[in-house]
C-alpha cells in the first residue's frame, strides 16, 4: 500500500546531513535554499525550504513538516531520543 505522503528523499537526506555536519546545519539555518541547491536538490524541493528561518535545527524541522506532509503533521508530538 502507497503512503498518502509524497517522499522527499532529497530533503530527508539534507535533513539528516545538517543534523551530524555543523557546515551544512550553518548554512541550512542561514540560507535554506543555497544549502539545498549546493546539496544538489531540484528548485521545487529547494523552494520548499526557501523561506524558512529558525534559530535552529529543530526549529526548522518544524516549520518543514506541515509543508512535506500536511498541515496535520506539525501537531505530531515526537519524544527526544536524547537523555
Amino acid at each position: 500500500m502507497r503512503s498518502p505522503y509524497q517522499l522527499h528523499a532529497g530533503i530527508e537526506r539534507l535533513m539528516g546531513t545538517a543534523l551530524v555536519d555543523a557546515t551544512v546545519r550553518g548554512l541550512l539555518l542561514h540560507d535554506p535554499q543555497q544549502a539545498a541547491l549546493e546539496f544538489g536538490l531540484p528548485t521545487t524541493d529547494a523552494a520548499i525550504v526557501a523561506d524558512i528561518r529558525a534559530p535552529d535545527l529543530r526549529t526548522f524541522a518544524q516549520a518543514l513538516l506541515p509543508r512535506l506532509y500536511g498541515p496535520s503533521a506539525h501537531a505530531t508530538r515526537f519524544r527526544s531520543i536524547a537523555s
